[in-house]
């Protein structure tokens, strides 16, 4: 598990492979190198390349041990001589909370920026318990439920839909659009269409609205209580 971890190679900065390696004999031969050549030609860049996963799963097989046996354990198999073996030490970090304090039952990460529940300032899968010192999971706290959208709008067809304004119910009547582009055409919730722009634009805010790019409201009627017993159940 510590090789996958540690030994994997830095990525970038090399020139590594036979057609590389051939460009860069090519370049260095006086008789086939460029006349010019862009002085940050071949620097390119390394980076560290861990693979944390393991580290992950690592310490979530060791729930319910003590955190400095845990600690010890992944320490005895990392020099901090190595760069890239410290840095696995520093994402230790992040991945543990180490100083939690519990306030009336809840769980909070103790800091020099103060005191916060845990996950409100960083994500981590475990915590060392501030009583017995053994490395637990942190438990799932479900966020507050959200509630369905609200229905407002119940189509009818090409011809009609229920739309509900102002805590009403109406059924608003569409029709077709002129032909003529530039005609005055009023529609009865959005106004006069030419100020929504061209008719491209225009045919967008229909269809956003009405769910069809052709059609606007042209009338409405308040629905009464045997209209309204058709909508569907929970939009009335």
């Amino acid at each position: 598990m510590y090789e996958v971890i540690i030994e994997r190679p830095r990525m970038g900065g090399g020139w590594g492979g036979k057609g590389r390696r051939a460009e860069m004999r090519r370049r260095a031969d006086p008789e086939t190198a460029p006349n010019d050549e862009p002085i940050s030609r071949g620097r390119g860049s390394k980076h560290l390349n861990e693979n944390l996963a393991p580290l992950r799963r690592f310490l979530l097989s060791r729930v319910g041990r003590p955190w400095d046996a845990v600690h010890s354990e992944i320490a005895a198999h990392l020099r901090v001589t190595s760069a890239v073996q410290k840095h696995v030490l520093d994402h230790l970090r992040d991945m543990v909370y180490t100083n939690v304090v519990e306030i009336d039952g809840g769980l909070y990460e103790h800091g020099s920026w103060g005191v916060r529940p845990l996950g409100a300032y960083r994500r981590a899968q475990v915590y060392v318990c501030p009583e017995t010192g053994l490395l637990k999971k942190v438990p799932f706290v479900p966020g507050p439920a959200t509630p369905p959208p609200a229905i407002e709008v119940v189509p009818i067809g090409r011809e009609a839909q229920y739309r509900k304004i102002d805590g009403q119910w109406y059924r608003i009547t569409l029709s077709p659009l002129p032909r003529e582009p530039d005609r005055e055409v009023h529609d009865l919730l959005l106004g006069d269409l030419r100020k929504l722009g061209s008719p491209w634009q225009r045919g967008w805010e229909l269809n956003q609205h009405y769910g069809y790019w052709d059609r606007y409201a042209t009338a409405k009627r308040q629905i009464g209580k045997r209209e309204l017993r058709r909508l569907p159940p929970g939009v009335r």
